[in-house]
């Protein structure tokens, strides 16, 4: 027996060997759990090395990469896209260029059965997973789409707008039907740009983020709500609810610093108290996620700098790839990092082993 387990690895060892480069890289790939990058093919439209949104499906399998500026009235829009990316073979799977102006966010449905992308041209549209045909485009009457967030049971996706100041009285936070896509709701969060929106646990609440400073909690049934945080000094860029639903995360800049500060701040859902707040140097705040199991914050900054901060034991690790824009896996194992037209794919566990 030991013989023949000899025998098997010499062989094992002499064929590896005899394989070209390429093919001995290619057999390496495939030996690992994930790929390690993903590189967005060069775009005619000017948006390949802006990314604006990155989301993982429900079983970690897939990661959906929103790309494109927001042009709005003041240039010409260049077209964004949405590339859709198999997570172990690094191949994508689907690409959707059907947009008057960039992609500004995704979101894959609980159930896995739908993606759904908002544009900065005032589009949402709806994609069947199962061979990415469009199930629903919904118009948005002079809206920018900023953010959007399926419910927990899927049949209703929860979407946050942007309207200009001549509209501030214009609902800028949207329910819609799934099946359908027919408006159920439409809710006023007091600041003119939606930058976070997200469903609680039950379906029953949805938290929405304002960059001028807002963080409310709505009743999603009555259409009334709860203000969590409402501050003239802070300028928020991202929001983030606790998987257990408990914690809202929000982060931003103050405006007294120009942005040369960023700013977390952490509250109770149900008494709306302060629980936490971080502040530190490095530029413009721009993404904030939970892990799955709420032990760890994933911060971002404008600069590319990405930090993990252990809530209950206030650990900081400053991680050497960048990112901007940020994405954890629901599975809680990989952790994607956006920069230009790069995207990293890290392994969350040996991140925080490494320190």
């Amino acid at each position: 027996m030991l013989r023949i387990l000899i025998a098997g690895a010499l062989w094992l060892t002499l064929g590896f060997s005899h394989l070209s480069a390429e093919e001995r890289a290619d057999v390496r790939e495939k030996s690992r759990s994930h790929a390690q990058s993903l590189v967005v093919p060069e775009d005619p439209n000017g948006n390949t090395s802006v990314i604006s949104d990155l989301e993982f499906s429900s079983d970690s399998k897939m990661l959906a990469v929103a790309y494109g500026r927001f042009r709005g009235f003041l240039q010409k829009p260049d077209p964004g896209q949405t590339i859709v990316w198999d997570v172990v073979s690094g191949k994508r799977l689907a690409m959707f260029d059907s947009y008057q102006d960039g992609v500004s966010s995704v979101d894959f449905s609980k159930d896995g059965k739908l993606l759904a992308t908002g544009s900065y041209d005032g589009s949402v549209q709806l994609w069947r997973v199962k061979d990415w045909s469009r199930q629903a485009r919904i118009e948005l009457d002079s809206e920018s789409v900023t953010t959007l967030d399926f419910a927990p049971d899927s049949t209703s996706i929860a979407v946050g707008t942007m309207v200009w100041e001549e509209d501030s009285l214009k609902p800028n936070l949207h329910l819609y039907q799934v099946a359908t896509g027919r408006e159920m709701k439409s809710l006023r969060c007091p600041a003119d740009d939606v930058v976070g929106v997200q469903f609680s646990l039950d379906g029953k609440s949805l938290v929405c983020a304002g960059m001028r400073g807002v963080v409310q909690v709505w009743n999603v049934q009555t259409g009334t709500s709860r203000t969590i945080l409402q501050s003239d000094d802070l300028m928020l860029f991202s929001m983030a609810v606790s998987h257990d639903g408990q914690l809202i995360a929000a982060g931003g800049s103050p405006f007294q610093y120009k942005h040369k500060k960023w700013q977390i701040q952490i509250w109770d859902t149900e008494s709306g108290k302060l629980k936490q707040d971080k502040t530190e140097t490095g530029g413009m705040l721009s993404s904030v996620r939970f892990t799955p199991d709420d032990r760890w914050l994933v911060i971002a900054s404008r600069q590319c700098k990405v930090k993990l901060w252990n809530l209950s034991t206030s650990q900081n690790i400053e991680l050497s790839q960048p990112g901007i824009e940020i994405a954890v896996s629901p599975d809680g194992k990989l952790l994607a990092l956006a920069a230009e037209s790069k995207v990293a794919i890290l392994d969350f566990e040996k991140l925080i082993n490494e320190k």
